[in-house]
């Protein structure tokens, strides 16, 4: 199940009045298991009445950067690693039970929840079984199996082990650049391209910063620079290879299309009208030669190694878009 289905089960169930009082998310708690707690955590606080969560006003803001006065982070302490019961009674528990401060949600985050140990599990424990009105636990953490049988009870489990799908801002971006259509001429198609490969970028930079953070997480701020850039390649490969796949949906979806395919079996449903109109210009040969297209342009940049700016501008002039 894509990475937006796992948040729209848990907006439906706040839609329709039945959330769950906790929820264990079991995914990188510096990567995509935050990335879908700030998600749940911004459509609670989102002002927005339309389009929930808008990630623009000053509520998401402030959950993105953790600000927010309702929510209550907590995370393992440094040197220990641990989470205390000491942090749990003090920093969770005392906050968690008082009134909201804005009149709406209370939520708690426990950050590497597997690092509970006896007593602050216990402790936490305690609080889930009787928790206050309008309260919600998230607790992200890699490794569930080590926290207690009665906590993983009575929290609604969502795994994001097996989700493989490019975060936003980065699949909107992407998607917005395909569907664009003002990519005729090559010095056009060059811009596409160039738009395309400033999302790489900006995901490079992301990554790096995202490993840099799980190190001090876990407290790796010691490593060599040629493990630190081997751990960051290897999380941008993952990304990136994302980022290839939004480029072979899209021209699955143009394939499917120009031979008469279903629309319901087109996986980019919100793009269907640019899908039909594009495809109404292609033939079959070129739509088949788009595949291949994207095809080779994940194995030059896999296998050969080549240079991503220059492949993706060649591969991206290369394909038939059915523009007119």
């Amino acid at each position: 199940m894509p990475f937006n289905a796992k948040f729209e089960l848990v907006k439906h169930a706040f839609e329709s009045g039945r959330p769950s009082q906790a929820y264990l998310i079991k995914g990188a708690p510096r990567g995509i298991g935050m990335d879908l707690t700030i998600r749940i955590l911004q459509y609670l606080y989102c002002t927005s009445t339309t389009n929930k969560p808008c990630n623009a006003c000053d509520a998401c803001r402030r959950v993105q950067e953790k600000t927010q006065v309702d929510i209550t982070w907590i995370y393992p302490e440094k040197k220990s690693r641990v989470i205390s019961v000491k942090s749990i009674r003090e920093n969770l528990i005392s906050v968690i039970s008082k009134s909201s401060l804005q009149g709406g949600w209370k939520a708690g985050v426990i950050v590497g929840a597997d690092r509970l140990n006896i007593e602050s599990s216990n402790a936490f424990l305690k609080t889930l079984e009787e928790p206050p009105q309008k309260t919600i636990f998230l607790l992200l953490t890699e490794a569930p199996q080590q926290l207690l049988p009665t906590i993983i009870s009575r929290c609604q489990k969502i795994d994001l082990d097996q989700i493989r799908e490019l975060d936003e801002p980065w699949r909107s971006r992407v998607l917005e650049t395909l569907s664009f259509d003002l990519y005729k001429t090559p010095i056009e198609r060059l811009s596409m391209a160039n738009n395309l490969y400033s999302v790489l970028t900006d995901i490079r930079q992301h990554v790096t910063t995202l490993v840099k953070e799980e190190d001090e997480f876990n407290e790796k701020i010691d490593e060599s620079p040629d493990v630190f850039d081997a751990k960051v390649s290897a999380r941008y490969r993952e990304y990136r290879n994302d980022f290839i796949m939004i480029l072979l949906r899209w021209v699955r979806d143009l394939l499917i299309l120009c031979s008469g395919g279903s629309d319901k079996i087109v996986f980019n449903q919100a793009y269907l009208t640019v899908l039909k109109s594009r495809a109404a210009n292609l033939k079959l040969n070129q739509a088949n030669y788009n595949i291949k297209a994207i095809e080779e342009l994940e194995r030059h940049l896999n296998d050969r190694n080549m240079p991503e700016e220059s492949t993706l501008a060649y591969a991206i002039d290369r394909i038939q878009h059915g523009i007119v």
